[in-house]
């Protein structure tokens, strides 16, 4: 990343260094707390480890969020049909010239993801993505592209490919995933795409100026309105037709009717090809040539609209998570140093205080309480609407399997499909986990506001059945029909082969041969047209049979994996807060045991203590200020958002 992403980078840093060191400090002369145990002393214990106690742990996470704001990056998913000019459009924005595949007669059929990297690579995921084979940048075609004839992946074993480049726009806090083009919106690619969308910050959606969207890229574009809202619309090639800024505006109209959401998105219209020509100018030392097509190339705009509307954004929210975390660490501490201040001033509402939230604690324990009837009332709930959606998914591939089967060419079936079928069902598990990881953190905020107690659950994710890791090869029926004889006993089904052969001698006597010669040719012709349709439609039978078998196969294998991670959900969930509960009690039975002693010790015990309980709560509200400063600036703009481009020819 650049070293300055955001204005409030380096003060949301230091903030943040500040908060941990407080916090390690207090840890390290404090009691080792129970696990899942707020802190609320403010030093005189015996030294512990930090990261043993609720303060270290407080004071890791905020490094940990320190270092994913450093080592981040805003995920753009560049997503249109094919020969659309997505591959030139992502090698002109990373100015990379051959960074990606980008001949007529070549699509991608893998996800490319190109990040910044101080030194250019490549690696290969394979094995379902479970294994990194470094590879050349000079073999991306290999690795990530399908034959243009067969259409089928060079490498069948390639799940996907990230790409290391040094480049500027990388460089700001962006890293670029290429979808596949194989397939164009309506294959099961296009589902793991859309499945992407999720983890996405942005969409860059691409067409080209040559007509309107189609009833496929508007179908995907209202799919998408439920998974994203950051889109950006770009229209390639406008130097190749002329005629794109009406185009441009009859496609506004669609979207206003079709994805409403992204009527006003902006639209950027662009030329891969002047950007060429440009960088071709520069490397001849024709600035004043570069400099033109550079003007006339759309990209400065559409570079900037990403840096704007999409880096920026997205380390904001890094940035916000940092102050969030540190004022959650931060916030039992001073409360903690507040009540030891009432104590020490003898105050004589604080034991009423403790004792409230002591009985409150105490009824949160017992086995009916409120909160544990919610909690399976919840999980239930989940459970039904992660079986709703993935019901509805299995729809989908159902509906995509059906919709492949009918327009793909017999021959492609037995290859074509069962990749079709793979990454459908990658793309219904991506859903699913992330709609239990959603739903989880839904609960867990839930119990959060029931019990008053900070809780975080964990969770690691669904476990695939193996039963969907390697689905099984797409069995071809035979027939006997093949041969002379066949296709013969099928164009005259009513002669026998001896009456055929003297049909034919008395014909040629006669001097007939010729003619039946070219009669017998059409009515070959024919046969061979039945004989296609009859392949095709065992073809299309082999499909429709081995897609039922494999989405059976799924129907019968997820839905118990759904009940079972909901339910370890709940159980574990309700066993931490019963934990969180039992520990927070004992630790208000050892303020109330506090209290007194501060009853018992001298006036001059007192003053002393109360003198270091008011420097830590005097520098704990001041990290507070600074946090409740800092979020309400990173709750505003940080930077204009460039307008886009909308007129001016590309040439």
């Amino acid at each position: 990343m650049s070293p300055d992403p955001h204005p409030l980078h380096h003060e949301v840093l230091a903030f943040a260094e500040d908060a941990a060191q407080l916090l390690e400090r207090a840890g390290a002369t404090a009691p080792a707390a129970p696990e899942g145990t707020p802190a609320i002393h403010g030093g005189g214990g015996v030294a512990s480890p930090p990261q043993n106690t609720a303060e270290g742990a407080a004071a890791a996470a905020i490094r940990d969020e320190v270092a994913v704001a450093r080592e981040g990056a805003a995920t753009v998913v560049v997503v249109g049909e094919k020969k659309r000019g997505k591959s030139s459009l992502v090698n002109a924005l990373v100015e990379h010239r051959d960074l990606l595949p980008v001949e007529v007669d070549v699509a991608t059929g893998v996800h490319i993801l190109v990040r910044h990297a101080e030194k250019p690579h490549a690696i290969a995921y394979v094995d379902g993505g479970q294994s990194a084979r470094p590879i050349e940048l000079d073999d991306l075609t290999e690795y990530a592209a399908v034959d243009p004839d067969s259409q089928a992946p060079y490498r069948g074993d390639v799940h996907h490919v990230e790409v290391g480049i040094p480049a500027q726009l990388l460089s700001t806090g962006l890293r670029l995933i290429d979808t596949p083009g194989v397939g164009g919106l309506v294959s099961g690619h296009a589902r793991i795409t859309m499945a992407t969308l999720h983890h996405a910050d942005a969409l860059v959606f691409v067409v080209n100026g040559s007509s309107e969207l189609t009833a496929s890229e508007l179908a995907f574009l209202e799919q998408a309105t439920t998974r994203i809202a950051e889109v950006v619309f770009v229209l390639t090639q406008t130097d190749k037709y002329r005629s794109w800024p009406s185009v441009l505006e009859r496609n506004r109209e669609l979207l206003a009717r079709h994805a409403p959401r992204y009527a006003t998105a902006p639209w950027y219209p662009v030329s891969s090809r002047a950007h060429q020509d440009a960088l071709t100018a520069l490397a001849r030392g024709d600035e004043e040539r570069a400099a033109r097509h550079m003007a006339a190339d759309g990209f400065v705009p559409l570079r900037s609209a990403l840096t704007s509307r999409v880096a920026l954004r997205a380390a904001e929210l890094r940035l916000a998570n940092i102050v969030h975390v540190g004022r959650a660490g931060l916030a039992p501490l001073a409360a903690a140093e507040e009540r030891r201040l009432r104590a020490l001033a003898q105050d004589p509402t604080l034991v009423d205080d403790i004792q409230r939230q002591r009985d409150a604690l105490r009824g949160l324990q017992d086995s009916d309480a409120r909160w544990r009837g919610l909690l399976r009332k919840a999980t239930r709930e989940l459970e039904r609407r992660l079986r709703t959606g993935f019901r509805r998914n299995v729809n989908d591939l159902r509906q995509l399997a059906d919709a492949r089967i009918a327009s793909l060419p017999g021959a492609e079936l037995a290859t074509a499909l069962p990749r079709d079928l793979e990454a459908g069902i990658e793309a219904v598990w991506m859903d699913l986990d992330h709609a239990t990881r959603d739903g989880v953190a839904r609960l867990t905020a839930l119990m959060e506001r029931e019990c008053g107690l900070g809780e975080e659950e964990s969770f690691e994710g669904l476990a695939r059945p193996d039963r969907l890791t390697a689905l099984p090869p797409l069995v071809r029926s035979t027939h006997d029909g093949d041969g002379v004889l066949g296709t013969v006993e099928r164009v005259v089904p009513a002669l026998s082969t001896g009456a055929l052969t003297v049909a034919v001698t008395a014909m040629a006597t006669s001097g007939v041969l010729l003619p039946l010669a070219a009669g017998f040719g059409m009515v070959t012709l024919l046969s061979r047209r039945r004989r296609d349709r009859d392949e095709l439609v065992r073809a299309r039978g082999d499909g429709s049979r081995y897609a039922q078998r494999v989405i059976s196969e799924l129907e019968t294998e997820v839905p118990p994996q759904i009940t079972q991670a909901v339910d370890e959900v709940g159980e574990r969930l309700a066993e931490r807060l019963g934990d969180r509960i039992t520990a927070q009690r004992r630790l208000l039975e050892d303020e109330l045991a506090n209290l007194q002693r501060h009853a018992r010790a001298s006036k001059e015990q007192r003053d002393a203590e109360r003198e270091r309980a008011q420097r830590r709560s005097a520098a704990l509200n001041g990290l507070l200020r600074r946090a409740d400063d800092l979020t309400h600036r990173l709750g505003t703009d940080p930077g204009a958002v460039g307008e886009p481009s909308t007129s001016g020819d590309r040439t």
